[in-house]
C-alpha cells in the first residue's frame, strides 16, 4: 500500500508491467474470459471520513487474476459464484436466483460498516482486463506528472512566500534551502560536555530563540521540574532575554512531553515573557490537554500560537462507548486556550498526513471544535510542515506564482524533469494569453 501525499510524489506507484507481447499475442488470437477479484478500501472502518481521488483507489486496490482461463461467460460465472461462496468477505450473503445471479459481486452490499476493505468479483476477458490495467497506468502517469508539477510550483512559492514575509523567522522540514533562522540558535544535543553554556551577547535585546534540549539529558526541563528547570541553560536564557518576542521550542527525543509547570515556571522566573512574548512554537512536543490553558494563562499577548504535531491520543478516554460522542481531550482546553488570546492571529494545529489527521479528529479534537476555532482565529493551519506566512496580498501572491511558473520553465538550476518543464511551459503559455494560473 502507498500513501497518500498532495505534494510529495512517492505514493504514486504503477502497476507491475505483467503485460508481455506473449501474454498480449495471446490475448488476441484467443480472448478468454478470467476472474478478476479486486481489494479495494472503504470510506468506513478505519477510514471513516476518507475520500479516495481515482489515483490513490488506483493505487490502494490489490488486484488479483484468476491462473484459470474460461472458453465461455457461463463457465466464467459459475466459477466466478463458487469464488464468491468461498469467501469469507461474502459470509452470510444470500444469492437471488441463477438467473440475475450475475456479477459483478461486491462484498459492500453486505453492509458491514467495520470493514476497512472490501472485495469486487468481476468476470471479463483477457483483452478487456489488459486494457483496463493500461488505461489506469497511463492515468497514473499524467497524474505523477502533474504532482511533481505541484510540488515544483509550490517549492519555488515558498521561496517567494517567504521573501515576501519581510525576513521572519521560518523553520521546515520540507524545505530547508528556505529557513530564516532566529537571532539566537543553540542545540543542546551538540552542545560539548566539557563546554559551558554562554549567553548571547545582546541578550537583552535578542527577539528570537531557537532552542532545542537534549532529550536524553534535560527532558526534566520541559515537564516542569522546578530543581531542573531553574538551574537549565534555558531558563538562564529566557531570563537574560528581556525583550524576548518569538520563542521555538524543539527537542531532540521522539514524544517529549511539555507540561504545565514548565509554562508556569519560565513565566515566574522570567515575568517579562508575559508581555513582551508575541510568538510561542513548540512543534513536536507532545502537549498534556491541560497546559494549554497555561500557555494563555501566562503568555496572554502571543500572536501565534503554534502547537501542531502536539495532540496526542494518551488522553482519550477508551473507556467510553464509541457511540457515546462524549467530548474530545482537547475541545474544552483548545476553546478556552483561544478564547483568552485576544490578540491571536494564527493557529498551526498541523497532525501529519491526511491520514494521521484522521486520528486526530476521532481521537483528541473534534471537527465541531475545529469549526469553531476557525470562526475565532484569522489563519489556522493543518499543513503536514511549517508554512510561511501568507503572501500579503492577493496581487502579490498572483504575481508570485507567475514567477514561480516562469522559474520552471527556464528551469536554470536543472533540477526539474522533462516533462515537469513541459508542463510548465503550457501553463505559461496559458497565462501569456490572459488565463489565470
Amino acid at each position: 500500500h502507498c500513501s497518500s501525499n498532495s505534494i510529495n510524489t512517492s505514493w504514486i506507484c504503477y502497476y507491475p508491467r505483467i503485460i508481455n507481447m506473449s501474454m498480449k499475442t495471446s490475448a488476441a488470437r484467443d480472448d478468454l474470459y478470467v476472474i478478476v477479484k479486486t481489494t479495494y478500501p472503504t470510506t468506513y472502518g478505519c477510514y471513516r471520513g476518507q475520500s479516495w481521488s481515482k489515483s490513490e483507489m488506483i493505487c490502494r486496490s490489490d488486484v488479483d487474476v484468476s491462473s484459470e482461463k474460461y472458453d465461455s461467460y457461463e463457465e466464467a460465472v459459475d466459477a466466478a459464484r463458487e469464488m464468491r461462496d468461498n469467501s469469507e468477505w461474502f459470509t452470510d450473503y444470500e444469492p437471488e436466483d441463477d438467473e440475475e445471479d450475475l456479477p459483478p459481486y461486491d462484498s459492500a452490499v453486505m453492509e458491514n460498516w467495520d470493514n476497512d476493505e472490501e472485495v469486487l468479483i468481476r468476470v471479463m476477458k483477457e483483452s478487456e482486463y489488459y486494457e483496463e490495467r493500461a488505461e489506469d497506468q497511463e492515468y497514473l502517469e499524467r497524474v505523477r506528472e502533474k504532482a511533481m508539477f505541484e510540488a515544483a510550483l509550490k517549492s519555488e512559492m515558498i521561496k517567494l512566500q517567504v521573501e515576501d514575509s519581510g525576513g521572519k523567522v521560518f523553520y521546515s522540514h520540507l524545505y530547508p534551502d528556505c529557513q530564516i533562522p532566529a537571532e539566537f540558535e543553540f542545540d543542546e544535543s551538540k552542545k560539548d560536555a566539557d563546554s559551558s553554556f554562554a549567553l548571547p551577547t545582546n541578550a537583552d535585546e535578542t527577539k528570537s530563540i531557537m532552542f532545542k534540549i537534549d532529550h536524553n539529558v534535560s527532558e526534566n526541563v520541559f515537564r516542569g521540574d522546578d530543581a531542573v528547570l531553574q538551574g537549565s541553560d534555558l531558563m538562564k536564557l529566557l531570563v537574560a532575554c528581556t525583550s524576548l518576542e518569538e520563542l521555538y521550542l524543539r527537542s531532540s527525543g521522539f514524544q517529549t512531553s511539555i507540561d504545565s509547570r514548565f509554562f508556569e515556571g519560565i513565566a515566574a522566573e522570567a515575568p517579562h515573557l508575559c508581555q513582551t512574548l508575541k510568538v510561542l512554537s513548540i512543534s513536536g512536543l507532545e502537549l498534556p490537554p491541560l497546559s494549554l490553558k497555561a500557555i494563555c494563562k501566562n503568555f496572554p499577548n502571543l500572536i501565534r500560537l503554534d502547537v501542531s504535531n502536539c495532540f496526542s491520543t494518551n488522553y482519550n478516554d477508551w473507556g467510553l462507548n464509541y457511540n457515546d460522542d462524549p467530548p474530545l481531550p482537547y475541545d474544552e482546553p483548545l476553546l478556552d486556550c483561544v478564547g483568552n488570546l485576544p490578540n491571536l492571529k494564527r493557529l498551526d494545529l498541523g497532525h501529519g498526513s491526511q491520514e494521521m489527521q484522521r486520528y486526530l479528529f476521532d481521537y483528541s479534537l473534534k471537527h465541531s471544535t475545529l469549526m469553531e476555532v476557525y470562526r475565532m482565529v484569522k489563519l489556522v493551519t493543518l499543513d503536514d510542515d511549517n508554512m510561511p506566512e501568507p503572501f500579503s496580498s492577493r496581487a502579490r501572491e498572483d504575481n508570485a506564482r507567475a514567477k514561480a511558473v516562469y522559474e520552471i520553465v527556464e528551469n536554470a538550476s536543472g533540477k526539474y524533469a522533462h516533462g515537469v518543464v513541459e508542463l510548465a511551459r503550457k501553463v505559461w503559455v496559458c497565462f501569456l494569453n490572459g488565463d489565470t494560473l
